[in-house]
């Protein structure tokens, strides 16, 4: 029959493609349950996705593309998740500022294993020395950075003097938040450390604003400032 061979093709990549998230899924929980550090036997994987530990071989060259393969797993759902929180067509800057870096703060509060284990390798083979969490620092930092190109195109300004500093402030909030997160006794509450690393990430780009002329409120509607300044009024 026309097509069967390609619908047939179709529903094994889907099948697989469902297998392997089941794999994935399962192996998080475990990281979750597991004390930072244990190394999780695959048997217990393929148990926990109920299925046979040959299953897990036939979706995962070995351990180490497994290992690899959650860690991307973990990058792509964490950087979609603050995606959405770097939407720039509502809130202030203060406000995007705040909800991005609450989202990093609340992940790696509630999951300090997680964060832990992608700190532990790479997401790909071509990452060699590159671990989870710097490749999810420049998936961020790319993000951000074309946050601000669109922000910055509204003015016919060209962000090419920048591109330094998405990474500058990522590094920023990641390290002072891992410090936060690892401290027994932290001197600050979540909601402190947020409006602090908030406050520190306005200063570099007010700092970056200012040297292209741009004076802006970070209290104002983003829109609202975007507006105003293609109108030639002061904020």
């Amino acid at each position: 029959m026309p097509g069967s061979g390609s619908g047939y093709r179709a529903r094994w990549e889907e099948h697989n493609s469902a297998r392997q998230l089941m794999i994935l899924r399962a192996a998080v929980e475990l990281l979750e349950e597991t004390p930072p550090g244990t190394r999780i036997p695959v048997q217990r994987i393929a148990e926990r996705a109920g299925l046979a530990k040959s299953v897990v071989y036939r979706r995962f060259g070995d351990r180490d593309d497994l290992d690899r393969r959650i860690r991307s797993y973990l990058v792509d759902d964490f950087a979609s998740v603050l995606s959405a929180k770097l939407d720039i067509s509502h809130g202030s800057v203060e406000e995007i500022l705040g909800r991005s870096i609450d989202t990093v703060a609340g992940w790696m509060s509630e999951h300090p294993r997680l964060h832990d284990f992608m700190r532990q390798g790479p997401t790909h083979y071509d990452d060699a020395g590159v671990d989870a969490v710097s490749s999810l620092r420049g998936r961020i930092a790319l993000r951000a950075r074309e946050v601000i190109g669109a922000f910055l195109a509204s003015f016919d300004l060209d962000d090419g003097g920048l591109e330094s500093l998405p990474l500058a402030i990522v590094t920023m909030v990641e390290g002072m938040l891992t410090q936060w997160v690892r401290d027994p006794a932290p001197g600050r509450t979540r909601p402190e450390i947020v409006a602090d690393l908030t406050a520190y990430a306005w200063f570099m780009l007010d700092g970056a604003a200012r040297s292209l002329g741009l004076v802006i409120d970070p209290a104002t509607e983003l829109r609202t400032v975007v507006e105003r300044m293609t109108r030639g009024v002061t904020v």
